[in-house]
């Protein structure tokens, strides 16, 4: 778990690395970002587009986007694709750009793809920020990102305890060449073979960030391997779809699920006991960050001009949430949400 002294840390370094994301060369760049919640002369305009607008993943960066915006005196135009296409997240991305805002800021699901992109606006003197996927080359302004494979390696421990270092443990991943969620368990598994010799691991199956086939590749899983200890499940849409296969297979007291990410499904898994772990990103925090980078930068630099690229990685924290702890305040900062506007505010700096 990801104690409240660590997140005061990651936030802190956050905030640096925010900070220097904005900073120019000249003396007036810093008075200029400092005017930057005051509002400035101009409003200043920000497009932010998104993988999967309807995702709650996506609807929490959504929040903290939004909520940035309004704290720094600036429109927000939020928009994205409702379908899991990264040709369609291009396309909007395109028609976001050709709006002429002051700055963007893109969260995407594949780290290629958006070279010819962004690159082209950053010359043109319009910062792009990044919040949840790196590109590939890297580019933009800075990136707010989980560190999956920390997150991914910390399961370590958990998976033992679960597991007693016997048995056999599935892995059901989103896609072959998605580097994020990749992240999540290719750390892991040599980890698991060096603490826990006796435990097979098998090789990832994919179910293409879909419940319905991660029920059906779990339950093949839970039918070809009478010893199936544990199924790790790497995004929300695996978690339900494994939960759905273990209960249908009436194997839930022999076989443990954990997962990463915490969508509504995941955390209502959790607290009936259909979950025994799920590493949670902050969505929000990193919805705030990028904006907060973008526009910062826009005031930093006045008179305009190419900005730089960059490959600077900023780290949002991440917890490890359990039914022994999803009901408490920290734990439901990490909570994805489906709309904004709620009491909770899904950040984990509240």
């Amino acid at each position: 778990m990801l104690k409240k002294a660590h997140v005061g840390a990651a936030l802190a370094a956050l905030a640096l690395a925010s900070t220097m994301a904005a900073c120019g060369s000249s003396s007036s760049s810093s008075s200029d970002s400092s005017s930057s919640s005051s509002g400035g002369s101009k409003k200043l305009n920000v497009a932010f587009v998104a993988a999967l607008v309807n995702d709650s993943y996506f609807v929490t960066i959504k929040c903290g986007a939004q909520d940035e915006a309004k704290t720094l005196g600036v429109n927000l135009k939020w928009t994205g694709p409702t379908q899991n296409d990264v040709a369609k997240e291009i396309s909007a991305f395109s028609a976001a750009s050709i709006t002429n805002p002051d700055a963007m800021v893109l969260a995407p699901f594949s780290n290629t793809g958006f070279g010819g992109a962004v690159r082209p606006l950053m010359k043109k003197g319009i910062p792009v920020a990044l919040s949840g996927e790196t590109l590939d080359p890297p580019d933009g302004l800075i990136t707010y990102i989980t560190d999956f494979l920390s997150g991914g390696n910390s399961l370590v421990d958990e998976i033992g305890r679960l597991t007693g270092g016997t048995g056999t443990m599935a892995i059901v991943a989103d896609t072959t060449g998605n580097k994020t969620d990749s992240d999540r368990y290719t750390g892991l598994v040599p980890l698991l073979k060096q603490r826990y010799p006796n435990l097979k691991v098998l090789s990832p199956q994919y179910s293409q960030n879909s419940s319905a086939r991660a029920a059906s590749v779990t339950a093949s899983l839970i039918q070809a391997n009478p010893d199936l200890k544990l199924v790790y499940t790497t995004s929300g849409p695996e978690a339900v779809g494994g939960a759905s296969a273990i209960a249908a297979a009436k194997a839930g007291d022999r076989i443990k699920q954990i997962s990463f990410d915490s969508s509504p499904q995941q955390i209502t898994l959790l607290k009936e006991g259909k979950l025994a772990a799920t590493m949670a990103q902050s969505p929000y925090l990193s919805g705030q960050l990028s904006v907060r980078a973008a526009v910062d930068y826009v005031r930093a630099h006045p008179k305009g001009g190419p900005v730089p690229s960059s490959a600077r990685i900023a780290n949002t924290p991440t917890m490890l949430l359990t039914p022994a702890n999803v009901n408490t305040t920290e734990a439901k900062r990490y909570q994805y949400l489906t709309q904004c506007g709620g009491t909770q505010g899904g950040s984990a700096t509240s």
